[in-house]
């Protein structure tokens, strides 16, 4: 009796733990003008916008890339959209922990027609993935189409920690 009120209450501390870890993720819906208000919260520092989505594989290697080189250069920050218009809580944070991304916000388009936040985040984009907008210290925006290489990653994240 008194191992199966141990394993329950074990069991029941595990559940609680990880509803903690999962709910520690704030999911934000992501809607014209969420662009603007991104790049307003990072002034001065340098970041990363990293847009994906779930049916795109080439996104998923992106992400666990950059899970990869997060805590090395934790003075960049990473920022993640999902493009997947309304795409489900469980769906994100099952993406990102696959990823290894260990992040305290994330942002999920929530538009009825992304076209309107396509333009807002670039006049040009229309909706190819991935993409990513790296901003420096400076606030000076290089936008990448396309899967970004390994080498190239590091050399910006390296030059960001020497501008400090």
């Amino acid at each position: 009796m008194i191992k199966l009120r141990l394993f329950l209450l074990s069991s029941l501390l595990c559940l609680t733990f990880n509803s903690v870890k999962a709910e520690s993720l704030v999911i934000l819906p992501f809607v014209k003008g969420s662009f603007a208000e991104i790049k307003n919260q990072h002034q001065g520092k340098p970041f990363v916008v990293v847009f994906w989505s779930e049916s795109c594989s080439y996104c998923m290697i992106e992400l666990a890339m950059f899970a990869k080189y997060q805590k090395q250069y934790a003075d960049v920050a990473f920022i993640t959209v999902a493009t997947d218009a309304f795409l489900e809580d469980e769906v994100v944070q099952s993406v990102l922990k696959q990823s290894q991304l260990e992040l305290k916000q994330t942002w999920v388009f929530a538009e009825q027609f992304p076209e309107a936040i396509y333009a807002d985040v670039n006049k040009r984009w229309r909706g190819e993935l991935p993409v990513t907008h790296f901003f420096d210290s400076n606030h000076q925006e290089t936008r990448h189409m396309g899967i970004i290489k390994e080498d190239e990653l590091v050399e910006w994240l390296s030059a960001q920690s020497i501008q400090k």
